[in-house]
C-alpha cells in the first residue's frame, strides 16, 4: 500500500492549519439546539467528497460557498424545519478534517470530540456518513438510511469478478479514513493477507476517474452513490455486486448533543413517511429513487 496522501488541496489545507490553529487558543464551544434556535444559525460542514454528496464553487472556497447537491439540499432542508428562523451556515472541510483532534490528526482508536465539532465551527455533519466502530469513539450518528457497499469495476473485469474472493490481489483506489478505505483494510489483514488488495490512496473523482480508464480495477461506493452513476454517467465501469454487511448511513453529531440528535432522528422518521416529502423529492431528482423507494431496494438486495 502506499503511503498515506494529504487529500486536502494546498489552499484548503492552508485554511485548515489557520483554523486548527484559531481553535487550539479558543475553549471549547459545542453548541446546543438551544443555542441553534437562539441564534438562528445551523453550523454545517460539507465535505464535498463527490457530486453525489455535493459541490462547491469556487475552487478551494473555505466559507464562501456556493454548495449544491444532495446533502446540502438535505441540510437546508432540516434548517428550514427547526423553524424559528434558524439559518444555515456551511462551512467546507476535507473528508478527514471531520475526525481531525486538537492536533489536526485522525486518531482511529482514540476517543475524543473531533475539533471543529468541539469548537463549535460544526453543528452536524451531513456528509452521509457510514457508522463505524472506530468513528462511534468520537460522534454520535443518527440513520437517514440503510446502504451496501458495492463494487464498481472496470467493464474488463465483467466477465472475471463474481463474487468477492475474486478480488483479492487486484487493485483498488479509494479516500483515506472512509469506510472503504477500512473495509479494504480489514480484508487485507484476515481473508486477503496472503494475496493483499493493492490499495492506492486518493480523491473520489480521482478513484472513478481510475477505474473507468482501468488504472484500478475497481472502487467501492455505497449504493446511493453508486446509483447515482448508473443514473448520471457510468461509462466504461458497471456495478459488479455488493460488500460487507449492511450499513447505516446518515449525519453525524456531538455526543453531548442529545436534543439535537433527536430533532433529527424526528425530521428523517416523518420525511421517510410522505412519499412527497421534501427528501423525497431531492432523492429522486438526484437519484432517479425517492429515499423511501432506495431503503426498499436496499431491503432487497442479497
Amino acid at each position: 500500500m502506499k503511503p498515506p496522501v494529504d487529500l486536502l488541496t494546498p489552499a484548503l489545507r492552508r485554511a485548515s492549519a489557520l483554523l486548527a490553529a484559531c481553535l487550539l487558543a479558543m475553549p471549547a464551544q459545542g453548541r446546543s439546539l438551544a443555542d441553534i434556535l437562539k441564534t438562528h444559525q445551523l453550523r454545517v460542514c460539507i465535505a464535498p467528497l463527490h457530486p453525489a454528496v455535493a459541490q462547491a464553487a469556487p475552487k478551494d472556497c473555505r466559507e464562501q460557498c456556493v454548495f449544491s447537491g444532495p446533502v446540502y439540499e438535505e441540510a437546508l432542508a432540516f434548517t428550514h424545519y427547526l423553524g424559528n428562523g434558524v439559518r444555515i451556515k456551511a462551512l467546507r472541510v476535507g473528508w478527514d478534517e471531520q475526525f481531525f483532534d486538537k492536533t489536526g490528526k485522525t486518531e482511529l482508536e482514540a476517543s475524543y470530540t473531533p475539533q471543529l465539532m468541539a469548537s463549535g465551527a460544526c453543528d452536524i455533519y451531513p456528509n452521509h456518513l457510514t457508522k463505524t466502530a472506530w468513528r462511534q469513539k468520537k460522534l454520535d450518528f443518527v440513520t437517514m438510511f440503510p446502504s451496501r457497499m458495492m463494487v464498481i469495476a472496470n467493464a474488463n473485469l465483467r466477465e472475471q469478478l463474481h463474487g468477492s474472493a475474486q478480488l483479492a490481489g487486484l487493485r483498488a483506489g479509494t479516500t483515506k479514513d472512509t469506510s472503504y478505505h477500512t473495509w479494504l483494510q480489514e480484508q487485507n489483514r484476515g481473508a486477503f493477507s496472503s494475496n493483499p488488495i493493492k490499495i492506492e490512496l486518493m480523491t473520489s473523482d480521482e478513484a472513478l476517474q481510475a477505474v473507468n480508464a482501468g488504472k484500478v480495477d475497481f472502487i467501492l461506493m455505497d449504493a446511493d452513490v453508486a446509483i447515482w452513476h448508473t443514473h448520471h454517467q457510468l461509462q466504461n465501469t458497471y456495478v459488479a455486486f455488493p460488500v460487507g454487511p449492511k450499513d447505516e448511513i446518515g449525519w453525524a453529531f456531538r455526543k453531548d448533543d442529545k436534543d439535537l440528535q433527536a430533532a433529527a432522528a424526528k425530521f428523517f422518521a416523518e420525511q421517510r413517511q410522505r412519499p412527497d416529502s421534501e427528501l423525497n423529492r431531492i432523492w429522486l431528482r438526484y437519484h432517479g429513487h425517492t429515499l423511501t423507494d432506495f431503503i426498499a431496494l436496499v431491503a432487497a438486495v442479497h
